[in-house]
């Protein structure tokens, strides 16, 4: 049981892992790390390689986020025995967490991947689709008020953190409940996706970050 559960987390780390942005740059004769922003996500492939090329990568990173981890949680309670324990919510988080930084870190390209906001999305999807509501409304309307995505991302991931933090009880029973697991997978991965965007921040605060409102690229 263990050997198949180890297994099955090497394996999501490694489907997180295929860098779709860069795979769908060469497919074009560019290498996106070389273009636009230099990040091989999705905003970048929209925005240097046309939006069709740039939907289907954030689809692509959505769908490496969101299968593994639906996987999990319908197929590890035959092995762990228990859908609602401890084994099972750690293996589920662990899987959560090797297909996000698969993407962030990507051992296809020297571990620097994206900045992991379509997969986070894919994971947030099959994991609570509440939280995962939350997150998408703050950025649809984040990015229709201003036009500018890692603004959006940024505060839809600080409102995924809100959210987890309200959706999961931290005590059952009279004692930690084991769904806590997830409320720190949600920090984490919020902070982890902050973190990433660090370089839109300083734009952000220096006015210089590209909105889809703008006739140019800054």
């Amino acid at each position: 049981m263990i050997a198949w559960i180890v297994l099955y987390i090497a394996a999501s780390y490694l489907v997180g892992a295929i860098p779709f942005g860069y795979l769908a740059g060469r497919v074009r004769g560019l290498d996106l790390r070389q273009q636009g922003s230099r990040n091989i996500g999705a905003t970048n492939a929209w925005r240097v390689l046309g939006w069709k090329w740039g939907l289907s990568v954030f689809i692509l990173d959505f769908l490496k986020g969101f299968v593994p981890v639906f996987g999990a949680l319908n197929w590890l309670p035959f092995l762990t025995g228990d859908a609602g324990g401890w084994d099972f919510n750690a293996v589920v988080v662990l899987v959560c967490f090797a297909v996000v930084l698969g993407h962030t870190y990507t051992c296809f390209l020297g571990f620097r991947g994206g900045k992991g906001v379509a997969t986070t999305a894919g994971v947030l999807f099959a994991l609570n689709p509440v939280v995962a509501c939350v997150a998408l409304g703050v950025w649809l309307v984040l990015m229709v008020i201003s036009g500018i995505v890692s603004l959006a991302s940024l505060v839809a991931a600080a409102a995924m953190i809100a959210a987890g933090w309200w959706s999961y009880p931290l005590c059952r029973d009279g004692a930690v409940s084991p769904q806590i697991l997830y409320v720190a997978f949600f920090t984490v991965v919020g902070a982890l996706v902050i973190l990433k965007h660090r370089s839109n921040i300083v734009r952000l605060l220096n006015g210089t970050e590209h909105s889809f409102y703008s006739k140019k690229s800054k």
